[in-house]
């Protein structure tokens, strides 16, 4: 596994990615893996297909598990990159075909000169704030050849998941002295397609396309991001 000069923080995720995870925790676990399962992988492999000719060379930024990658995972040359060593490792379990792992901040990417056809991720972007999150575009696209895309799905702020896990996180918090969080915290979800289009822009890019489907119980928009 490659790794930059520094480790970087994983602030939490290492434990999220835990397969020691117990209790409530584990139960959102298996119910996310279900829903990447059977609702994410599809999906995805439909947008980079519309995106990416088979034999592509891909980022996956952020990659976390893996179990996404499942149907895409020997069409495409992918590396994977992530914060949380857990997580790669559990990465490399679902995909053993993976080019490489990579153990990097998104906010500081260096990858020694390494540049691929496309990037991409899944449910990372909502938990950055918004000046990062445009640092997270610039530094994905410089790793990004000059016609390549960035492939990013993006929960939204009023998805069903958003207010079930809101339920869930309340009722669990009811009567607990230390709080429980299921997942890190989701500070930028989607509340519009002019909130994305102000940020993409930002970062100096254009928003080539902004796609909301019941493929995935309208809980992601998928963006396809480009160079001017």
């Amino acid at each position: 596994m490659s790794s930059q000069k520094t480790e970087p923080k994983h602030e939490g995720w290492d434990a999220y990615w835990s397969p020691d995870a117990r209790g409530a925790h584990r139960l959102y676990s298996v119910l996310a893996s279900i829903y990447r399962r059977i609702f994410i992988c599809g999906r995805l492999a439909y947008w980079l297909g519309r995106n990416f000719a088979p034999g592509s060379s891909l980022l996956h930024a952020g990659c976390g598990g893996g179990e996404v990658d499942v149907l895409i995972s020997k069409r495409y040359r992918i590396t994977a990159l992530d914060i949380s060593p857990n997580a790669l490792q559990l990465y490399k379990r679902h995909n053993p075909q993976v080019v490489d792992t990579i153990h990097a901040d998104l906010l500081d990417l260096d990858l020694g000169g390494k540049v691929f056809d496309g990037a991409y991720n899944l449910g990372v972007m909502e938990h950055f704030p918004e000046p990062e999150i445009v640092r997270i575009f610039q530094s994905m696209m410089s790793v990004v050849r000059p016609d390549g895309k960035l492939v990013i799905f993006w929960p939204f702020a009023n998805a069903p998941s958003v207010k079930l896990l809101g339920a869930w996180h309340r009722l669990l918090n009811r009567d607990a002295k230390s709080k429980i969080q299921l997942h890190p915290p989701e500070i930028s979800l989607i509340r519009s397609r002019q909130q994305i289009e102000a940020i993409v822009q930002q970062a100096g890019l254009v928003l080539e396309k902004y796609d909301v489907s019941p493929a995935d119980l309208f809980i992601q928009a998928v963006l396809v991001v480009g160079r001017p």
